[in-house]
């Protein structure tokens, strides 16, 4: 008896499961390709005036395990999972009213190196806050790992560094 009914109950609950978790299409065009996969997460990031973010879908972009440096103060690099990432992320966008005022990062420049199932990506982009819209904004320069495994491609690693006049562009991504 018990069986019987832990038996309807069984496929019930995985399909309540599978339906609440995010299903990541290896066919999607965001993770079709390593560029897809860069420029995926450069929209999911950006939002309008009044809108969120989805960090669920932003994990979705990276392994599990990823590894993020990034420049956390003018004079400090800080290496941190995906999980701090979003958390970091998440305070900038309470501190500098990112759903108010809508944010954006754009690529200026993308150069691109794929071998077989590894691929690199220099980015250099450019941060701005959407409000006031002649902001100049910020730029910077991320460094991406990305690997393709199980039908898609996924972000790795990423390496960011901000540009100043102490740490201009390197001459060839200019």
């Amino acid at each position: 008896m018990v069986f019987r009914t832990l038996r309807g109950f069984l496929p019930a609950l995985l399909a309540l499961l599978a339906a609440a978790v995010p299903q990541l299409n290896a066919a999607d065009e965001a993770f079709a390709n390593p560029e897809a996969v860069v420029r995926g997460l450069y929209a999911a990031v950006s939002i309008e005036p009044g809108q969120k973010h989805n960090w669920d879908y932003i994990r979705s972009f990276f392994v599990p395990r990823a590894v993020l440096a990034v420049r956390k103060t003018p004079s400090a690099m800080e290496i941190i999972d995906v999980d701090e990432f979003v958390k970091w992320f998440v305070d900038d966008v309470e501190k500098f009213r990112m759903e108010a005022n809508g944010f954006e990062e754009s690529i200026e420049k993308l150069k691109l190196t794929e071998f077989g199932d590894m691929a690199h990506c220099l980015v250099v982009y450019k941060a701005r806050l959407k409000t006031p819209p002649d902001g100049p904004g910020q730029l910077g320069l991320d460094s991406f790992h990305l690997l393709k495994k199980n039908g898609r491609w996924w972000i790795v690693s990423v390496a960011n560094d901000v540009v100043t006049r102490q740490r201009p562009l390197p001459e060839a991504l200019r």
